[in-house]
């Protein structure tokens, strides 16, 4: 990369690790979501199985009818593949008119998402992509698969009765961290050794959809990485070429992930005084929502034993509970009752 573009980034001895994670993953030119397709670096759920997309057309089908909710509104639609499969399977169960939105940043992916989802455009299903948050005075029931934990975040850690900021330097042609020491008396929560994590630009988007959920109603499903009770320790990664590694290894490059922090998703539901219902992991939403029995019926329709042994292995992955089973999490939010058992409020 060249040394001007990286100098003009660091204008001053360090920036933030927000800022930073801004540039490498959403700048307009050298970003790294402005220059390669969801999955080229790793593989989503939605990218692995048809049936992961299935499932989340059912909940949220049901939820639109039992709510009234027509307007449908995925956060980081990546590819477009979620979108694609919830829309196929929608308009296969149902005959009414639904609107659904795409909200994107990346240039780049708006194309991808264009192609993968021109046939599904019509009078009965409408697909509009957006560029601002700046909806109708209409319920709509909001969604997002792996949306938050790419945010840009910040961190600070307690060491020794003080508090540091964790920030990005440049120098010697190579990104470095650097701590710098600050006062913050809100803190008080954290203990020697603690890390905390926490993304503004997070908080902005849920205040922002809760808000909306409150007074029109709606709801709002989060998939999302990371366990039921966020640790505090630093928890962000990156990923080169399938491949785990530091965040500063290969900036722009690389992708970047950290825990979603779903308590403090439900301490805002709280404050908005809506409900919250879960978290629960990926296994057992996609049981309750019909994953076992979809899978049957794509091996029943073949006679292939490759294809049949790719479906159980695409079947397995999404709900192995020592990996992508449990690791992801749902939750739901909502101003109305949900009348699911499996999906509790808590």
């Amino acid at each position: 990369m060249e040394k001007s573009k990286i100098k003009k980034i660091f204008k001053s001895e360090s920036i933030s690790l927000s800022r930073f994670m801004h540039k490498c993953l959403y700048d307009k030119d050298l970003g790294f979501y402005q220059n390669n397709r969801i999955g080229s670096h790793f593989t989503t759920s939605p990218e692995i199985s048809q049936t992961f997309g299935e499932c989340i057309a059912i909940f949220l089908f049901r939820v639109s009818h039992d709510f009234g909710v027509s307007k449908f509104l995925e956060l980081g639609p990546g590819n477009g593949t979620l979108m694609a499969d919830i829309i196929r399977t929608i308009s296969k169960i149902s005959k009414k008119k639904f609107l659904f939105y795409l909200y994107e940043k990346s240039n780049f992916l708006k194309k991808i998402q264009s192609e993968t989802l021109a046939k599904y455009n019509s009078k009965k299903t409408k697909i509009l992509s957006i560029q601002n948050l700046r909806l109708k005075k209409k319920p709509y029931l909001f969604f997002c698969n792996e949306f938050f934990d790419a945010l840009p975040l910040n961190q600070i850690e307690k060491k020794n009765d003080l508090l540091f900021e964790k920030r990005i330097k440049y120098t010697d042609g190579k990104f470095k961290w650097k701590e710098y020491l600050i006062e913050n008396k809100n803190l008080n929560f954290l203990s020697n050794g603690d890390i905390w994590e926490y993304s503004p630009l997070t908080n902005l988007y849920i205040k922002k959809i809760l808000n909306h959920i409150k007074k029109f109603g709606g709801g709002f499903l989060v998939i999302d990485y990371g366990p039921y009770v966020k640790k505090k320790i630093s928890t962000i990664q990156a990923i080169y070429k399938s491949k785990k590694c530091d965040i500063l290894d290969y900036p722009f490059f690389s992708d970047m992930t950290y825990h979603f922090d779903f308590s403090n998703l439900k301490k805002f539901s709280e404050d908005f005084n809506l409900q919250f219902h879960g978290p629960i992991n990926q296994r057992k939403f996609l049981y309750f929502n019909g994953i076992n029995e979809r899978i049957n019926i794509l091996i029943n329709q073949t006679q292939d034993n490759d294809v049949k042994k790719k479906l159980s292995m695409q079947f397995h992955r999404l709900t192995d509970p020592l990996g992508m089973g449990e690791l992801f999490k749902f939750v739901f939010i909502s101003k109305n009752d949900l009348n699911f058992p499996y999906f509790k409020k808590s």
